[in-house]
């Protein structure tokens, strides 16, 4: 059998064992080829080599299952990872967009449908007047439960900080301030977002000039420039950063959920300016659940 055949063979037993984890060793054993020779005939013959062919292939095979309503997570645990934020970056990597516009086309035509509960297209959301350390608790479950990596004392850490720069601040509600940034942290969370980008969703109320010098030494440079970002974002509404933007659309979400406790004579403008702003960039660059909610609160209250 020529060497081109044998290549071609292995790439269909590839795909007939694609949710199993797949070495260099094996294959260039099954093709009974040493490795080194093995990855030149396969790159010679795909442009790739062997291990990049099998990502490829396994995220091709798991977006045709989101675009068909699996849920993200499934789909990549499936296919050999093991968190939300590792497929969608190998995902991101390889097809230039993130597998939540997948999932998005679907909850759209299932919207349209009427079947939008049955799709869990809304993004988890709280009742007020809970405890701060209750809140805590489900934005760790949150994260947890989408396999987020993270670190709990760092993100603890985070926490406390910015609950410190908060205290004595009450919202209209009557709620302690840090209420609203854990919200957001909860909605960043449930998303998907890393760690870093849910850690500005605690700080990003506080990202004023009195504190940003000390939230720069205890918070890290990476989260600072997305706060640097999320600042961008408001006061020019636009950001090469979709991090910050995401921070921003989640802070307006909460806002939106919370809007009863604001004046009545804002409703209308806080609406009609969430319409026209805030929910094409949603569209854009978060997930369909983000944009739809906006879109539904703002008709609401208009």
């Amino acid at each position: 059998m020529e060497v081109n055949d044998r290549i071609s063979m292995v790439a269909v037993f590839i795909d007939k064992h694609i949710k199993e984890e797949l070495t260099i060793l094996q294959l260039s054993a099954w093709a009974g080829y040493s490795p080194g020779y093995f990855t030149r005939c396969f790159k010679q013959k795909f442009g790739i080599s062997p291990m990049e062919y099998v990502k490829q292939r396994k995220l091709l095979t798991a977006a045709k299952e989101i675009a068909n309503g699996r849920r993200i997570l499934d789909a990549a645990m499936d296919y050999g990872w093991e968190t939300h934020s590792g497929f969608t970056k190998s995902f991101t990597s390889v097809f230039g967009y993130s597998p939540v516009l997948l999932r998005a086309f679907y909850v759209r035509d299932a919207s349209v449908k009427g079947d939008r509960q049955i799709m869990e297209t809304y993004i988890k959301t709280t009742q007020v007047y809970k405890e701060p350390q209750e809140l805590w608790q489900i934005l760790c479950h949150t994260l947890k439960e989408n396999k987020t990596e993270y670190d709990n004392e760092k993100l603890n850490k985070i926490y406390e900080l910015a609950k410190t720069l908060h205290q004595g601040e009450k919202r209209k509600s009557g709620e302690e301030y840090i209420t609203h940034p854990l919200n957001v942290a909860i909605i960043l969370a449930d998303m998907g977002a890393d760690e870093n980008t849910v850690s500005a969703g605690l700080l990003h109320d506080v990202w004023r000039e009195e504190y940003k010098e000390k939230i720069v030494q205890e918070a890290g440079s990476a989260i600072s420039e997305i706060l640097l970002s999320y600042e961008e974002f408001e006061h020019t509404h636009e950001s090469p950063d979709d991090r910050g933007v995401l921070v921003a659309l989640s802070d307006r979400l909460h806002n939106m959920r919370t809007i009863e406790f604001v004046d009545p004579a804002t409703w209308k403008t806080r609406a009609e300016d969430t319409l026209r702003l805030f929910s094409p960039i949603a569209s854009k660059c978060a997930d369909f659940r983000l944009r739809s909610e906006l879109d539904e609160l703002s008709i609401k209250f208009l």
